[in-house]
Order: C-alpha cells, then structure tokens, then sequence
C-alpha cells in the first residue's frame, strides 16, 4: 500500500465521519432517502469539479519568467 492511497483512504474515512455527524444533525437515518442521497453524490461531482477549476485558475495566474521580451519571440514581426 502507497502512502498516496493510504492518504486518500483517510480522507475518504473522515469525510464518511463528517457526513456521519451531518446525517445525525438532520435526524436523518443511513442510508439515506434515494433523494438525498443523489443530491449529496451531485454535490460531491460539483464541489470536485469547482475545486479543480479553482485550482487550474490559481496556477495559471502565475506568468511564466521570459527570458525574451515580448515582441521579440512573435513570428509576424521578423
């Protein structure tokens, strides 16, 4: 067993606590209604995909270093 798969386990297991605690919260028994329990799997797609979204955007802000200014590395203006 990798330590990434270990680390992702682990994640895996608190996020199945916290939405243990969320379910007693709302008084509601697992396993959920069909209902909720799709709207909960969206979420999860959603939230997955806006963090990769977000994380792409962050990473792309940063300008690569240039070791030639602008104008000269273009091809039309040779």
């Amino acid at each position: 067993m990798n330590a990434s798969f270990a680390r992702a386990a682990a994640y895996s297991f608190a996020a199945g606590l916290l939405m243990g605690a969320v379910y007693w919260a709302m008084d509601v028994q697992s396993p959920a209604p069909p209902l909720l329990g799709l709207t909960g799997l969206f979420g999860i797609v959603v939230g997955e995909r806006a963090a990769a979204a977000i994380r792409s955007r962050l990473d792309g802000r940063t300008p690569p270093h240039r070791t030639t200014p602008p104008h000269e590395d273009t091809a039309h203006d040779r």
